[in-house]
């Protein structure tokens, strides 16, 4: 039996389908079961990294679980100190920790310290582990979908890296290889797309898919904070994310053959995924 948690989320999703459609016994861990919408038959659990209670009656008979931490706090990795207590405990034997690229490169932004302070946790955990470090996701062009639907207009922050932007559903196809094949253990992968892809490009390709051009335009970071501030948006976590998007201008760009690799497939394209969610473009 197989654990997904962050099962709603964009890679978790993704990966409870392919488990299932491949047959494999897997159970999804949601905070509002009630919201989830997965594959019939799939068994769905209330859960909460926030409430270790919840953690025991989740794991129970399982065997390896995908971790899926929903954020991180002041406190540092808590939740994964939470899970690793419980999934000891359960018997649990693999842990497969969805982290992020930054990692690998030294990046120092809130995001990517909690990721790497989570992966400790896993790493000492005593049980084998697997960690996966995927770069920007092509979800991220989501941000842009409201100005370019109304405007035809990507509104992007000077020094937005070139990125080797990866699809969730390839994620998703790597984890599922390494929680069902052998080889895997003590691991840690970068995970990107096939090709390095420049704001303006992303642009392009949103607009060669609608038929229509799409104009890119540079704000400077502080204009960018204003306007999601304005929005109500702001925060700590956009100046984290915005501190990422700062330091990955060295190393967004680099592509890893990982997912081929471990898959047997080319990574999906950026046109793949436009095409998939033209509708929220307008």
């Amino acid at each position: 039996m197989i654990l997904v948690t962050g099962a709603t989320g964009n890679v978790g999703s993704e990966l409870v389908t392919r488990l299932a459609a491949e047959g494999v016994p897997v159970r999804a861990m949601t905070r509002s079961p009630e919201k989830a919408s997965l594959p019939t038959g799939v068994e769905v659990v209330a859960g909460d990294f926030d409430k270790p209670e919840t953690l025991p009656a989740a794991l129970a008979g399982v065997e390896r679980v995908f971790v899926v931490p929903p954020g991180y706090g002041a406190d540092g990795p808590v939740q994964e100190t939470t899970l690793v207590t419980a999934a000891r405990e359960a018997g649990v034997t693999h842990l497969v920790k969805l982290s992020t690229s930054g990692v690998g490169f030294g990046a120092t932004d809130p995001l990517t310290s909690g990721h790497r302070a989570g992966e400790q946790i896993v790493r000492e955990s005593g049980l084998a582990w697997t960690i996966l470090r995927p770069g920007t996701f092509m979800i991220y062009l989501h941000g842009y979908a409201d100005t370019i639907a109304k405007q035809r207009t990507m509104y992007v922050t000077e020094g937005d890296p070139v990125s080797a932007m990866i699809h969730p559903r390839d994620i998703a196809s790597v984890a599922a290889k390494v929680l069902t094949t052998a080889g895997h253990d003590g691991r840690a992968y970068t995970l990107t797309g096939g090709e390095a892809l420049s704001p303006g490009r992303q642009g392009e390709i949103v607009g060669e898919a609608l038929g229509q051009e799409i104009k890119v335009v540079e704000r400077t970071a502080a204009q960018t904070q204003a306007e999601f501030d304005r929005l109500g948006w702001g925060g700590p976590r956009l100046k984290a994310l915005l501190e990422l998007k700062r330091q990955s201008a060295a190393w967004d760009w680099k592509i890893s053959d990982s997912v081929e690799k471990i898959t047997g497939t080319a990574p999906l394209t950026l046109r793949t995924w436009v095409n998939e969610n033209i509708g929220i473009f307008g």
